[in-house]
C-alpha cells in the first residue's frame, strides 16, 4: 500500500470492510450450523429406512419363496401381471437457509387386496402376503431415495458454505486486517512526527523570545 494514500477516510473504509466480512462469516457460519443440524436429522432418518429396508427385503423374498413353493410360479405371474400400476410421485422444491433443496412427495404404494386387480378368490393368503412385503419395500425405497437425494444436496451446500467461511477466516479477514493495521500504524507515525515537529517550533520560537528580550 502506498503510504501516501494512508488517510482517515482510507482507514474508516478499510474498518468498515473488515466488520462487514467478519458479520458476512458469522451469518455464513450460522447458516452452516443450521444446514448440518438438518443434515444429520436427514442422515439419522436414511439410515433408519436402510435399515428398515433391508429387513423389509428379506421379509419379501421370504413370503416370495413361500408362495412360488406352494401356489408355483404360474399363480405367481398370473397375479403379478394382474397388479401391474403405477406410482405416483411429485417432485418439488423446499427451501432450507434460503438453499433449493428437492423434495419428493409420493402416495403409499401398498393396496388392498382388490385394488391390485386379481380375485382374491383366484389367489392364496400367500401370495396376497407376498405383495404386502413388496409394496411396503418399495415404500421404503421412496422414503431412503427421498433421504438420499435430501443429503446430496445438503452436503453439497454445506461444502460450499465452508469453502466460503475459510476464504473469508482466513484469506479475506487477515488481509483487510492487516491493511488497517498498515494504515493505522502509518498515521500513528505520522502523528508523532508532527507531533514532534510542533515541539521543534515551540522550542525555536522559545528560543527567539528570549533572545529578543
Amino acid at each position: 500500500m502506498d503510504e501516501g494514500g494512508a488517510t482517515r477516510t482510507e482507514l474508516l473504509a478499510r474498518q468498515a470492510q473488515l466488520a462487514l466480512a467478519r458479520q458476512g462469516r458469522d451469518l455464513l457460519q450460522d447458516k452452516r450450523e443450521q444446514l448440518m443440524t438438518e443434515f444429520r436429522n436427514t442422515a439419522r432418518t436414511v439410515l433408519a429406512g436402510s435399515d428398515a429396508l433391508e429387513a423389509a427385503g428379506s421379509a419379501a423374498r421370504v413370503a416370495l419363496d413361500r408362495a412360488w413353493a406352494r401356489d408355483g410360479p404360474d399363480a405367481l405371474a398370473s397375479a403379478a401381471f394382474a397388479a401391474t400400476g403405477h406410482v405416483d410421485v411429485e417432485a418439488g422444491v423446499t427451501r432450507i437457509m434460503g438453499v433449493r433443496v428437492p423434495r419428493i412427495a409420493y402416495r403409499p404404494v401398498g393396496r388392498l387386496g382388490p385394488a391390485r386387480g386379481y380375485s382374491l378368490a383366484a389367489t392364496s393368503a400367500r401370495i396376497d402376503a407376498a405383495a404386502d412385503r413388496f409394496e411396503a419395500q418399495l415404500d421404503l425405497v421412496l422414503q431412503v431415495a427421498t433421504g438420499e437425494v435430501r443429503l446430496r444436496r445438503l452436503g453439497a451446500e454445506i461444502a460450499t458454505t465452508t469453502r466460503r467461511v475459510n476464504a473469508l477466516e482466513h484469506v479475506v479477514i487477515p488481509r483487510l486486517s492487516a491493511g488497517r493495521n498498515r494504515i493505522r500504524r502509518v498515521l500513528e507515525e505520522r502523528e508523532r512526527e508532527d507531533h514532534y515537529r510542533l515541539k521543534r517550533v515551540q522550542v525555536r520560537h522559545a528560543a527567539r523570545s528570549r533572545r529578543t528580550r
